[in-house]
This record gives structure tokens, sequence and C-alpha cells, in this order.
């Protein structure tokens, strides 16, 4: 009977001692950038079609940080996010405007087992040597399902 009494207030205290080993916390990382600076050639951000929009020297100076959680289980969570300054010359036409301004550039993404779902949104704001503007939101999320089919959606204004 004691035996019995025994075990049956102990057993509560060994799942508390073994749920820790059991349920073992995610790892988790945070890695954040000041100041970084960027220069590459490629056309300006816009809705529509850029595949025979002008290159321009994009050079960019921003800060970023990712996190990014990891599940014992396999499951993967991150989220980044890039804000700053760029500078947009024409790469080979002088006739065309240069820009500056400010982007912002945010996104994450799941994983978990068969499916896997992410959001990538950029926001470009920014003044034309000519005295036009750039206003460019983008926004796409795309999820894969069990079943490997891949649904994706875009908005561009």
């Amino acid at each position: 009977m004691l035996r019995r009494l025994a075990i049956a207030l102990l057993a509560p205290s060994f799942v508390l001692v073994a749920a820790p080993a059991y349920a073992a916390p995610p790892t988790t990382t945070t890695t954040t950038t000041k100041g970084a600076t960027e220069t590459f050639v490629d056309v300006l951000w816009a809705c529509g079609d850029t595949e025979n929009a002008p290159l321009y020297t994009i050079t960019t100076r921003g800060n970023s940080v990712v996190h990014e959680t990891v599940f014992p289980d396999g499951r993967v969570h991150t989220m980044f996010k890039d804000q700053g300054r760029f500078s947009a010359v024409p790469f080979r036409d002088a006739n065309l405007p240069s820009y500056s301004g400010r982007f912002t550039i945010h996104g994450n993404f799941n994983e978990k087992k068969k499916t896997s779902n992410g959001t990538f949104m950029i926001s470009i704001r920014a003044k034309g040597s000519d005295g036009s503007t750039l206003r460019v939101h983008h926004t796409e999320h795309t999820n894969t399902r069990p079943n490997g089919t891949i649904n994706e959606r875009l908005r561009c204004r």
C-alpha cells in the first residue's frame, strides 16, 4: 500500500523532471547588421514587365535584422527586415533620371514537414533627378501544400 502511495505521489515529479528533456526548447538566433552598403546593377523595382527596363547601378545603405527559430520537430520560422536609403544611377543611358530615396524590405518564411509559406514585401519611395517620383509597394505570398502544389499571390501598386 505504501509503495503504491509513494508511486502515486512521486509520479508527477518524474514527469516534471523528464519534461524538459522531452520538450526541448527551440533554437533561436537573431542577427543584426547596421550600416551595410551594397552596390549592384539591376532594373529599378516596378510593377509590370521589367524584362526590357533599363539597368541602373543601385547602391543601398541600411540596417537589417534576421530572426530564425528552429524547433526540435523540424519546424522553422524565419523573419527578416531591411531598411535604409538607396541611390540609383542609369547604367548605360545618361539621359535617364537618377533616383534617391528609401526602401523597406520585409519577409517571413515558415516550414513544417510537407508545407511551407512565405511572404515578401518591398516598399520604395524615391525622387528622380528630373522631379519624378518612384513609389512601389510589392507583396508576394507563396505557400506549398502537402501534395507539393504551390499557390502564389502577387500584388503590386
